[in-house]
């Protein structure tokens, strides 16, 4: 599993033609005429909307560069009424991402101009794409701070997870990624459903023609593009067509954004340039310097950042991996778990399965902590806490493992609300709960202990925290989880075995 967490061009005419007319007035007027739209002002409203064929191939690639201040949060065991903050430290960011695409959904027909009436060569249907498969030949984020305040992390993508679907069901929607092999982890999905999304930056075109020079507001499905926040609560976005010739537009971009990411209030100020391959009916590089300022929130800290972000795409013939044949052998169909992810146990010798409302809030060598989010509100939280181990077949005892609960939570604990063994792994292994209700103060609380242990010995404990209010809503999240832990050893063995 993964380890860590994270110019334009102008079609130029020549002037012999031009200068090869006779003097005059009329002459006058064709040579102003012609130099204009050899400049690339045309007066006529243009189409710039994506149009193109089902199954268009192309090699995306896309970087990210940023540096700033990072306000990094307080670690689980430091919290508390006294604790101070830590100060913030210089951060460094650089991501990027490498894949070939090609088109398998369309969302209607074609809007931009083109010269075959709407059908690509071969008769193909031209539309804005809103579904893609991706083969990713790089991905990869690094980010460092000062003077190790800031742990370097990180994250690369697996290669059997390298074939990606990504879609936008939802017409104001985020893109959404998974891979059909199998789930992603958190840190490799922050680096495959990142910013700059062709299927995202798409939307910065406008709706209907328009003429050079003039100007529209961009919509909130470009704003989540091109900011990551998932909830936009001010947009003023504008984008102008500042030339078009016969291959190709550009646009200008410049505006902020206010927002959130995971419960984060975020002011984000972009400028920026693109340019829309005429021909192509697509966007083939886009440009864009944007300058944030986060609080921090439940589970992203705070920062201060400014980055560059650059995209750019050619047309490229699609690898084996995403011929009609290899494709014909996978299924591209999202089902329920296929947007699930993979969590690995601290020791590494073990990993479970969580929706992507789980988010990692703390990953080091003794503990992992999730937290669940909805919307901005944190609704329970999640610990791994790798314990010691028992030998070979053996565990910690069960009712043990049931005082100690009680001893740790001391006068927060209530009452036992259930106890006993639950389904276990079918490669072996050992699994018992105990459910407890409490108190923190004046809120009620909730906490299920759920003690692990697999064939080796290896032993985990895994607490779910969450208020009394909210159990009901959380239902049996926690049993699901634990339900689809495994032990990386007894995966192994019964791989040999067969």
């Amino acid at each position: 599993m993964v380890d860590g967490r994270a110019r334009s061009g102008r079609a130029g005419r020549g002037a012999a033609a031009v200068l090869g007319f006779g003097g005059g007035s009329s002459a006058l007027v064709v040579l102003l005429g012609l130099a204009g739209w050899a400049a690339g002002q045309t007066a006529d409203p243009v189409s710039l909307g994506e149009s193109v064929p089902r199954g268009a191939a192309s090699r995306v690639r896309i970087e990210l560069k940023a540096q700033g201040l990072f306000r990094p949060a307080l670690p689980p065991d430091k919290m508390g009424p006294e604790a101070k903050m830590p100060k913030p430290v210089s951060l460094d960011v650089q991501t990027r991402l490498i894949f070939n695409e090609r088109v398998i959904a369309l969302a209607g027909e074609a809007t931009a101009v083109d010269t075959t009436g709407g059908r690509a060569a071969g008769g193909a249907a031209r539309g804005k794409p809103v579904r893609v498969v991706r083969h990713v030949m790089q991905a990869a984020s690094a980010i460092n701070g000062e003077k190790g305040e800031i742990r370097p992390m990180t994250a690369v993508l697996r290669p059997e997870v390298a074939l990606l679907v990504a879609e936008r069901s939802d017409v104001d929607g985020p893109v959404v990624v998974f891979s059909p092999a199998g789930p992603l982890t958190r840190s490799e999905l922050e680096v495959v459903q990142a910013v700059g999304d062709p299927l995202a930056i798409a939307e910065i075109l406008p709706a209907g023609p328009v003429k050079t020079g003039r100007s529209w507001r961009v919509g909130e499905a470009a704003a989540r593009g091109i900011s990551q926040y998932d909830a936009i609560t001010a947009n003023t976005l504008e984008a102008v067509l500042e030339s078009v010739d016969e291959a190709r537009a550009i646009v200008r971009l410049h505006g902020r954004v206010e927002g959130s990411l995971q419960g984060a209030q975020g002011l984000m100020t972009c400028d920026g340039v693109l340019t829309f391959d005429r021909r192509r009916g697509w966007i083939d590089r886009f440009e864009l310097n944007r300058a944030e300022s986060r609080r921090p929130g439940p589970i992203e800290a705070g920062l201060d950042v400014k980055s560059t972000l650059t995209f750019t795409r050619v047309a490229e013939n699609p690898p084996a991996t995403l011929s009609d044949a290899a494709l014909a052998k996978v299924s591209l169909r999202a089902a329920p778990q296929s947007f699930w992810l993979a969590l690995e146990a601290p020791d590494g010798k073990s990993y479970l399965l969580h929706d992507r409302r789980w988010h990692v809030f703390w990953d080091d060598r003794k503990l992992v902590v999730l937290k669940r989010l909805e919307g901005s509100r944190v609704v329970a939280q999640c610990n791994v806490v790798v314990g010691p181990p028992a030998g070979r077949g053996k565990h910690q005892d069960p009712d043990q493992f049931r005082d100690e609960v009680r001893r740790v939570l001391g006068p927060r604990f209530v009452q036992f609300i259930g106890t006993g063994t639950v389904d276990g792994d079918p490669a072996g292994g050992f699994r018992y709960k105990v459910g407890v209700q409490g108190r923190e103060g004046d809120l009620g609380v909730v906490w299920y202990y759920y003690l692990v242990a697999g064939p080796e010995g290896d032993q985990l404990v895994v607490t779910y925290t969450l208020a009394a209010r909210d159990a009901q809503a959380f239902g049996d999240q926690d049993a699901e989880m634990i339900g689809t832990l495994r032990w990386h050893q007894a995966r192994q063995a019964d791989a040999r075995r067969r």
